[in-house]
């Protein structure tokens, strides 16, 4: 595909690239210095990173500072989300872009999704993960290439992203504010949500590409579980969304074979043809374990006094009702 007159070098917009990190400098680092081989215009681009927490002291490389703008988030370290909005709070690009430190961009990832985004007149894209496997392709390893990540399926059905691959006009932000603080999985689902309902147009682009390594046994099982009780938050605000124990249910009832090749095929254009025992067995597990983490964040949250201040909070926005401390109580 050949640029259109609308998205010349002289026209393309000025980007921000944010990037959250946390004890894992030396990825970051080889991040950036893969950032300076896109094909996008260097004097258009900014690269803002921002550490989230880190508990290791690192030396960064003089020429490394010279090229980031490098923040830290000192109010909720741990949380990505608010790492990244201190980075939305001091970027002066049109275009707000999100990935993160542990991936490797293809060297027209930024030109091409930009492209996507100015020539499908949209306010957001996101952009394909894919996975690599290193010299030891486990079956672990397949069931996170499997199950992680599928931008094309989130965006197609539900009209949500991910920041480990998202373009985002910085008008979006303006109008409908930052991610939530605090949080530490599904912020981004929530806020592409957000901005579907607010009528912002969000598409996916398949040419914008960023890679990843896939997870070890014991790392997935620990996102399965951080992403099963982020999205009991996310579920919470869905309108139209199923009863609590349905997905758990169906998480019971073991996948067959064949859906599993099936899958793999459609996203990776090959058939599973290793390890499938293996594979089968982490992507059954690791799918109940996700449905765990679901419920078990479901019952602290409503056995617990959070529900209540929530609720207290709704109806004093919803009614504008006085704080008890201002002598409404």
């Amino acid at each position: 595909m050949t640029d259109s007159p609308k998205v010349e070098k002289s026209n393309l917009p000025g980007v921000s690239l944010i990037i959250p990190f946390r004890d894992n400098q030396n990825e970051l680092i080889a991040l950036c210095q893969e950032l300076k081989r896109q094909t996008y215009p260097a004097e258009k681009m900014e690269v803002i990173c921002i550490d989230n927490g880190s508990t290791k002291e690192f030396d960064y490389p003089e020429v490394f500072l010279k090229d980031v703008m490098l923040l830290a988030e000192e109010n909720y370290p741990n949380s990505p989300y608010s790492a990244r909005n201190r980075g939305i709070e001091s970027a002066k690009g049109e275009v707000l872009v999100f990935i993160d430190a542990n991936s490797i961009p293809a060297k027209d990832w930024l030109r091409k999704g930009i492209q996507c985004l100015v020539e499908s007149g949209s306010e957001l894209a996101g952009g394909a993960v894919k996975f690599e496997f290193g010299d030891r392709p486990t079956a672990a390893k397949k069931v996170d290439a499997l199950r992680s990540i599928n931008m094309k399926k989130a965006i197609e059905e539900r009209g949500a992203a991910y920041t480990a691959n998202l373009f985002v006009k910085k008008e979006v932000f303006d109008e409908i504010g930052l991610f939530e603080e605090g949080v530490r999985s599904g912020g981004d689902v929530r806020f592409t949500l957000k901005a579907k309902e607010a009528g912002f147009t969000i598409g996916y682009c398949s040419k914008a590409v960023v890679w990843k390594k896939a997870r070890s046994v014991k790392n997935l099982y620990r996102k399965k579980i951080r992403t099963g009780r982020g999205y009991f938050y996310s579920w919470r605000k869905e309108k139209n969304r199923s009863l609590w124990f349905y997905n758990f249910f169906r998480s019971l009832k073991p996948p067959a074979f064949r859906q599993i090749n099936r899958q793999y095929s459609e996203r990776y254009g090959e058939p599973l043809i290793d390890g499938k025992i293996a594979t089968w067995f982490h992507y059954y597990a690791s799918g109940i374990a996700e449905q765990a983490a679901f419920l078990t964040e479901y019952l602290r949250y409503n056995l617990g006094s959070q529900r209540d201040i929530d609720r207290r909070k709704k109806l004093m926005e919803e009614k504008k009702l006085p704080d008890e401390k201002e002598g409404g109580g």
